[in-house]
């Protein structure tokens, strides 16, 4: 985790749907104790939040209006910025390519919707090497 302690870490969830969203935070909140979790319902509005935020993780869902979340992600891996950020790529469905596409662009960590709280957590644990 970089030496950063767990209740430093800020987290942004970007997902176009509330109710998962508020679904994704709730599951982090009651699993970690994070310094913020933050939810932005798509890339602009993420974007914006990043101006005044440094987020340590991102949780970004794929199909969302507007920009998608491969595009944003590709977006943030071309600033310099955001090259190292942790990401975890969310999607009710993929393509080859788009996981392809997610690997090249350093996303390691998919999530399938439906995911469980348990399957989230693990997620975030091997991203952040938080101990069990």
């Amino acid at each position: 985790m970089n030496n950063k302690r767990i209740q430093d870490i800020n987290v942004l969830v970007v997902d176009n749907e509330k109710k998962i969203g508020e679904l994704i935070k709730f599951f982090l909140q009651s699993s970690f104790r994070f310094n913020s979790v933050i939810i932005a319902p798509n890339a602009l509005q993420a974007s914006q939040k990043c101006l005044n935020q440094q987020f340590d993780l991102m949780i970004i869902d794929h199909i969302m209006p507007g920009k998608q979340g491969l595009e944003y992600i590709e977006g943030l891996r071309n600033s310099l910025k955001f090259q190292k950020t942790k990401i975890i790529l969310v999607s009710g469905f993929l393509k080859q390519e788009d996981v392809l596409k997610a690997i090249n662009l350093g996303v390691k960590n998919i999530l399938v919707k439906p995911f469980t709280k348990k399957q989230l957590v693990e997620q975030v644990q091997e991203i952040l090497n938080i101990p069990n």
